[in-house]
């Protein structure tokens, strides 16, 4: 896993029936992408795999007009709270979006999760005005000091920078993070950290968004917050030599 700057890996039901816990070993959060699995999945199968891999777990349930990937089922909130019930503490994380003023995830501000708001724009970018403005109007809850994340789709590079900008600005006084979605804003995914952006969302299987790149793929971009068993084997070769 990097030293800092966490990797939350999003996953739907195919990817998860599918994991076993030696692909995690360099991830730290797991988005569970409710509206990517099954009713029955959920309910019978879910708990059990999630039990045997042993990571935090980041429940997401996105609307279709909310996500760039076809939702599974639709979902009603009696359909996940058995789910929540098994895990509410704060080692797993919820994500509310901040647009939306109705959610699946029943009295969430009074949940043992930790709060991941989150704001999604697929067509613009959004300014540091209104993301103050979204973060003064958050519900509080019950776990302080919530998350605030911000994924935008910025339409040139300079868009990226100014926004990335903003979210260094707001990380004085907030948790956050800062995506740009698509090819214009694979740096934000991959330096999101100079940013003083707290995690970046990859990829174990198809990605779950626009501009998601897999795990090994950052690692190689990123090999700066990766400990390398390579090049400590390497240097332990070097002092035996001399």
């Amino acid at each position: 896993m990097p030293e800092s700057y966490k990797i939350i890996a999003s996953l739907g039901e195919d990817d998860l029936r599918h994991l076993q816990k030696k692909d995690t070993k360099e991830v730290d959060v797991l988005e569970i992408r409710l509206d990517l699995f099954s009713r029955n999945y959920i309910q019978k199968e879910m708990k059990k795999k999630l039990k045997g891999i042993g990571l935090p777990a980041l429940f997401t349930y996105r609307r279709a007009e909310d996500s760039s990937v076809r939702s599974y089922v639709k979902l009603f909130p009696e359909d996940v709270e058995g789910i929540l019930k098994d895990f509410n503490d704060n080692s797993n994380y919820l994500d509310i979006e901040l647009n939306r003023e109705d959610t699946i995830f029943r009295n969430y501000e009074n949940l043992n999760f930790r709060i991941i708001y989150s704001y999604h724009s697929f067509k613009k970018s959004i300014y540091a005005k209104e993301m103050r403005e979204f973060i003064q109007n958050a519900k509080p809850v019950k776990k302080k000091n919530p998350i605030f994340k911000f994924a935008i789709t910025p339409e040139d590079i300079e868009e990226t920078a100014e926004f990335l900008n903003d979210v260094k600005l707001l990380s004085k006084t907030h948790t956050m993070i800062g995506i740009c979605m698509g090819e214009q804003g694979i740096i934000s995914r991959v330096f999101g950290d100079k940013y003083n952006s707290s995690f970046t969302y990859m990829t174990l299987g198809e990605p779950k968004a626009p501009g998601q790149i897999s795990v090994e793929t950052f690692k190689k971009l990123r090999p700066d917050l990766f400990k390398s068993s390579g090049n400590s084997s390497k240097e332990k070769e070097e002092k035996t030599e001399s």
